[in-house]
């Protein structure tokens, strides 16, 4: 045989080979899902006289229509299209044509599908507001009748309505009528004019082979007593979409833990099958890395791989990233509920969050926002609403370990906003409908995040109780698919008569209240128990922001178009802040002048808020502000603005909630020091000066302390002063055993009398009967401050060092540090300095820090105000 023919020979059989392993392939079914989120079209139904049969087909023509995205609203879409521009300024979003919503719009995509004999399809929509029909290939699969509530997730097995090659998906959406319970803003801002009618959440196509694993779950049983083991428990859903008896193996890999069974399936069914440490000792783990919220430990996280395997070829496989951690409420001496995680009581540090006003926030500002959130030392997210068009959120508190509440909207409950009669103490879901469709709806998201370790609670009514009969049903559901979570009943002090009191409370404020009513209130909002929501009111964002959403006519003096961008009803007023602002700061006379006071007022009301309840831990079990974030372009209920500028409330947040502190308290004029670490902290020097408004020095105290862990002490009274300026500095320090300074603070005080009529509180607030005058703020003696500034490059980040020297014997007070784009001449957002609105004392050097995305140097800049 010659050379040549045996390399023929070899070569013919090697491409055999390759072929065969080809055509192997093709035949292998795949696990792979496909998000349908690009090259959508819309278009409102009354242009068309045809059927969704017809708009489903493969020739019919769509070139007229808006072309759109999915997960996006319709109003949403046409915004990104350019139909809408400059929506924000002035009262623009009201000027919106709502006409056009009042009918269904039709959302139509072709896609290209690889079809496979041995696959298995499902068509899976994660969140469609309000009804839906919807057609594929000229069929409907499913109809408005079923296909209702934005909070429901439909999967729909379209193996056999799907084709080889092009594929074509109209859905016919139906905005929520007057009534129906639908996504909503509450009093918070205006109501888009769709009511974010559309596919808000993604569409995907999921392919397995003919067995899947369904909504697999994992569960850890910690060791509250040692911390040093924790049984896990892995189940899964397997599903046999084929006609055949199957057996199959599943199995699961957690690190080096290895776990497998074998399980007969019989033809076109499903079975819930688990794994635990009773059959498999390998889950008993030993020494775990716990998940601990931000501030008290890591947020460790582990990942499971789940396959199942068909006649050896793998038919589904499963990723799921999980935390190990124990979540139990407790009852203190006053009768407040309280939260532990992993054994440890836990001081509920957290604000209110709220999607984008179009539900359209990308996952980059989602992202930013919660890298905020652990900025500002929070360790908690309050959800009033199921936000989050996608899993962003819930991924990102995971990895920075922000515990995360959620639950229904007082949208629900006040006939202003769902259209329904008030019932007294419950919410408006009262037939039996709407009851199956809300529990099967509250069932979807629990499936859908309880792998989440950051989710810590379920809630249920925002201000009141669902109806007895509807609690039954939800606990019955709730505590069968998850039961490792405690469940609120309401956000307010209600009394269920199946589960007893809620001991917490929602009492307000709601509006503006000077410092000290959170250390003197003993009724209503102050320190005390567990308050789900409140703050101080309006925060107004600085001048950058307020030129972003206000033209030159509009923005000073303050008019119709201020109000407009205000909150709602009660909220659709600064009257109560301008009358606190005015007596307490002094008129101001520029938009300028306001936006910069307003820092320093919106600074001093949000920190007491936060401090008194570390004071008063664990009287205090925790508190909500109300809110974190912006809906849109606002001046109320945010420590940051809609644009990622951080509001002066921002800082005072961040101060306000360190793990361990030092801190003024406004009721008993004390200084206290606080410890939320689970181990004390050991030969402490806590310093306290006192200045008056020229920076004489009238008081100086240096302590040496000890702080026990998880709790709060004084360590002086400050006494009265004689001579004392009206409006004077309380400055605190602390450093550590190695001489390290870790708390750095300012207070400006009044020697007026801030009181209150308490006869006239209601939820917005207790008004105030006399205010104290900050005003010689305005006028105290300048410093002369020099800075040096420097830039340094950290992988994706620039880092800029700002060294501030007070040159004077007077205080430089509340210096603000912008990081600019010179080219843009705008501020570089998000920014994360590690202290902003400084204030420096007579000849003091201090130097501060910003991180911001990567940026030539060239075209940075820090500005000063």
């Amino acid at each position: 045989m010659s050379k040549n023919f045996t390399f023929l020979i070899i070569a013919l059989s090697v491409l055999s080979l390759i072929l065969g392993s080809c055509s192997k392939k093709e035949d292998v079914a795949k696990y792979v899902t496909t998000s349908l989120e690009n090259e959508w079209t819309i278009t409102p139904s009354k242009k068309l006289e045809v059927s969704g049969k017809d708009i489903s087909s493969a020739e019919f023509d769509t070139n007229k229509w808006t072309k759109a995205k999915v997960p996006g609203t319709v109003l949403a879409n046409l915004v990104e299209q350019g139909v809408y521009t400059n929506i924000f300024v002035d009262s623009n979003f009201d000027k919106i044509d709502r006409e056009q919503f009042k009918g269904s719009w039709w959302y139509r995509k072709d896609f290209d599908i690889s079809k496979s004999e041995l696959s298995n399809y499902n068509l899976v929509f994660e969140g469609i507001n309000y009804k839906a029909n919807i057609w594929l290939n000229g069929k409907q699969i499913a109809s408005a009748t079923d296909v209702e509530s934005p909070y429901r997730m439909f999967t729909f097995n379209v193996t056999e309505s799907l084709v080889l090659g092009k594929n074509v998906l109209a859905v016919e959406v139906f905005p929520p009528a007057k009534d129906d319970l639908t996504i909503g803003f509450v009093d918070w801002n205006p109501e888009p004019s769709d009511r974010n009618m559309g596919i808000w959440r993604p569409v995907k196509i999921v392919e397995t082979g003919k067995v899947a694993l369904l909504n697999p779950q994992v569960i850890s049983k910690l060791n509250l007593t040692t911390l040093k083991e924790a049984d896990i428990t892995v189940s899964t859903e397997l599903v046999n979409y084929s006609d055949k008896e199957k057996t199959v193996v599943v199995s699961g890999k957690i690190e080096n833990i290895i776990f497998e069974k074998e399980v007969k399936l019989e033809p076109k069914s499903s079975k819930v099958i688990e794994f635990n440490s009773e059959s498999n000792p390998h889950l008993k783990l030993g020494n775990p890395r716990l998940w601990w919220p931000n501030g008290l430990g890591e947020p460790n996280l582990y990942n499971l791989s789940l396959k199942v395997t068909d006649s050896e070829i793998i038919s589904d496989k499963k990723e799921i990233r999980f935390g190990i951690r124990d979540i139990e409420e407790y009852v203190n001496k006053q009768g407040h509920k309280g939260w532990k995680v992993n054994g440890k009581k836990v001081l509920i540090k957290g604000a209110g969050w709220v999607d984008d006003i179009l539900l359209n926030d990308d996952d980059q500002k989602v992202i930013d926002q919660l890298n905020y959130v652990k900025h500002m030392n929070l360790n908690t997210v309050r959800l009033e609403g199921f936000w989050g068009k996608n899993k962003t959120l819930f991924n990102k508190c995971d990895e920075l370990g922000l515990l995360v509440m959620i639950g229904w909207s007082c949208q629900w409950e006040w006939s202003d906003y769902c259209g329904r009669p008030e019932l007294d103490t419950f919410m408006s879901i009262t037939t039996d409908h709407d009851m199956e469709v809300q529990t099967q709806g509250y069932a979807d998201q629990v499936t859908w995040l309880r792998n989440h370790p950051s989710v810590f609670m379920w809630v249920f009514g925002s201000d009141k109780l669902p109806l007895t009969k509807l609690e039954g049903m939800l606990n019955k559901t709730i505590t069968e698919l998850d039961g490792t979570r405690p469940i609120l009943s309401s956000c307010k002090d209600q009394n269920s008569e199946l589960t007893g009191p809620s001991r917490v409370k929602m009492e307000g404020p709601y509006g503006y209240v000077t410092p000290n009513y959170w250390y003197i209130d003993e009724q209503f909002g102050g320190a005390f128990g567990f308050n789900t929501e409140t703050g101080p009111g309006p925060q107004i964002p600085p001048i950058e922001s307020l030129r972003k959403m206000l033209s030159e006519k509009s923005i000073w003096p303050m008019g119709e178009d201020w109000k407009y961008h205000l909150g709602r009803n009660e909220f659709h007023s600064l009257d109560r802040y301008m009358r606190a602002f005015d007596a307490r700061y002094g008129k101001s006379n520029s938009v300028e002048d306001f936006a910069r006071v307003s820092q320093m007022s919106n600074y001093e009301a949000i920190r007491p808020m936060f401090e008194a309840f570390a004071v008063n831990k664990f009287e205090a079990t925790g508190v909500i502000q109300w809110m974190l974030n912006s809906a849109w372009p606002e001046m109320f209920w945010q420590l940051y603005d809609y644009y990622l500028m951080p509001t002066g409330a921002f800082y005072g947040t961040m101060k306000s909630a360190q793990t361990v502190n030092m801190i003024y308290n406004y009721g008993d004029k004390g200084v206290y020091v606080t410890n939320e670490l689970f181990e004390a902290q050991k030969n402490m020097t806590a310093e306290v000066k006192v200045f008056d408004i020229n920076s004489k020095e009238l008081l100086t105290k240096t302590i040496k302390t000890d702080i026990a862990e998880n709790s709060s002490a004084k360590i002086l009274d400050i006494p009265n002063l004689k001579n004392i300026t009206t409006t004077y500095f309380v400055h605190v320090s602390l450093k550590d055993a190695n001489s390290n300074e870790i708390v750095n603070q300012i207070y400006w005080l009044t020697t007026g009398e801030e009181t209150f009529d308490w006869d006239k509180t209601y939820f917005v607030n207790t008004p105030n009967k006399t205010f104290g005058s900050l005003k010689g703020l305005r006028t105290m003696p300048k410093a002369n401050v020099e800075n040096k500034v420097s830039f340094t490059d950290e992988v994706d980040q620039t880092v800029v060092t700002v060294e501030l020297k007070n040159k004077s014997n007077k205080i430089a007070f509340f210096i603000e540090m912008q990081v600019n784009n010179k080219d843009k001449n705008e501020s570089i957002l998000p920014v994360f300095w590690n202290d902003n609105y400084v204030t420096l004392l007579p000849n003091e050097t201090r130097v501060f820090t910003a991180k911001v995305a990567k940026t030539e140097h060239s075209k940075l800049e820090v500005k000063f105000n």
